[in-house]
């Protein structure tokens, strides 16, 4: 059973009167507000070429060299480069966190340490293999000469064939 609603009673307190703005000073006139925007070079360089240009294309080439100022200007690149920067260092903070938040406290991740693992016997079999050739070329000087050596053999070679062909007239 619901109970009747109960219709709320008139405000009987009195309503202010309004104030009389009639004789009320508000002071000197306020200055006339001007707002002044600063124009790159970049711009004004680009309006002067056009206008030096001339003809019925001349705002449209304007319009252009302004928009390619302004789009690859000093200004442009280092809002880039600052972006760039900024998003980087959002990244690394998004991958800490959930670095974090995965319980790993700046250890790597299962996948990446037997990754690790596996690099690092590779690296361990290399440098194995680096030593035996360490102390196999160990006995070679080193001012030793690979081409002086080629040329001592041909000249051998030549030698040997030489001597056949005198074993062969006799």
């Amino acid at each position: 059973m619901s109970s009747p609603e109960e219709t709320p009673k008139p405000d009987s307190t009195p309503k202010p009167e309004p104030a009389d703005v009639e004789g009320f000073d508000i002071g000197p006139d306020p200055p006339e507000l001007s707002e002044m925007v600063g124009v790159s070079q970049d711009i004004t360089a680009a309006a002067d070429a056009a206008k030096s240009l001339g003809g019925d294309y001349a705002p449209m080439v304007a319009v252009a060299l302004a928009g390619m100022a302004v789009a690859g200007g000093s200004k442009a690149w280092s809002f880039y480069r600052d972006r760039a920067e900024q998003k980087h260092e959002q990244e690394m903070q998004k991958l800490k966190m959930e670095a974090q938040s995965q319980g790993l406290e700046g250890e790597q991740p299962p996948p990446c340490k037997v990754a690790t693992a596996k690099m690092q016997v590779e690296v361990d079999a290399l440098k194995t293999k680096l030593g035996s050739i360490e102390k196999k070329t160990s006995m070679i000087s080193a001012d030793f000469d690979g081409e002086d050596v080629e040329r001592q053999i041909k000249r051998m070679k030549k030698r040997i064939d030489e001597l056949f062909e005198i074993n062969e007239q006799k």
